[in-house]
């Protein structure tokens, strides 16, 4: 189906992604960061706020690793309140980080000198103005990027119970015209990126200042990427 239609405001958020590549994609794609795919974090799956999904990252002796990190942003700071009784309840309202900001707010502020990561995604969806989720990809790239945080937590999860989470966030910008002209809700898409390098320059922990890696925020061009709408796409267990 073609995505034409007209711009709607909603308080709407990216809220959903997949990986639907084969190992073997996955796996080509990681290639440049020479790190391996552990069996049991094989891809194929809808990811959604608090699943596991899969992350890029480099450890404190700057080697690649990737691992499964809970999807919502806890900080090691974060506490129960009245606001945000649980630590899952925080994790919901923390899926999406503005670029624009991400250095300079609470609680993203300490975390992004140092602890960038990417989350690997095959598509992604935001709210169509038909109704349902519009799915978003990227011709040729099979398995890309979208920048993120990343952080540890340990301690009360709000329910008395001790616990360690390791969590992440995605980095939004600005939608595209294809994105803003099929969305209802916030004009925002993630932040993608394919190029090796540039995933070598946003992780990089020589790297501290926002500004030496906002030339990575762009949305992503329209004329590279396709969309299609609910009506058209399988449903949600149909393979």
């Amino acid at each position: 189906m073609l995505c034409t239609a007209s711009i709607r405001n909603e308080p709407v958020v990216c809220h959903r992604y997949n990986i639907k590549a084969s190992v073997d994609d996955v796996v080509k794609f990681l290639s440049p960061f020479q790190v391996s795919l552990p069996p049991d974090l094989l891809p194929s799956k809808d990811y959604y706020p608090l699943y596991d999904v899969l992350v890029l990252r480099m450890t404190d002796d700057e080697q690649w690793t990737v691992e499964p990190r809970s999807w919502g942003f806890l900080p090691k700071a974060w506490k129960p309140s009245d606001r945000t009784r649980t630590s899952k309840a925080f994790q919901r309202g923390k899926i999406n980080a503005r670029s624009e900001t991400v250095h300079s707010t609470w609680p993203w502020r300490f975390a992004f000198p140092s602890q960038r990561c990417v989350m690997l995604a095959s598509s992604f969806y935001e709210p169509s103005i038909h109704g349902g989720d519009t799915r978003y990809e990227v011709p040729g790239h099979s398995v890309f990027a979208i920048a993120g945080l990343w952080d540890e937590y340990e301690g009360d999860d709000g329910k008395g119970n001790e616990q360690s989470v390791s969590s992440c966030v995605m980095l939004t910008t600005d939608a595209n015209p294809l994105v803003a002209s099929t969305r209802k809700g916030r004009m925002r898409q993630p932040v993608l990126l394919t190029d090796p390098e540039a995933i070598q320059r946003y992780c990089s922990l020589e790297v501290r200042e926002h500004d030496h890696v906002s030339d990575l925020f762009t949305p992503w061009p329209d004329a590279q990427m396709t969309c299609e709408e609910p009506a058209a796409q399988k449903g949600l267990f149909e393979q």
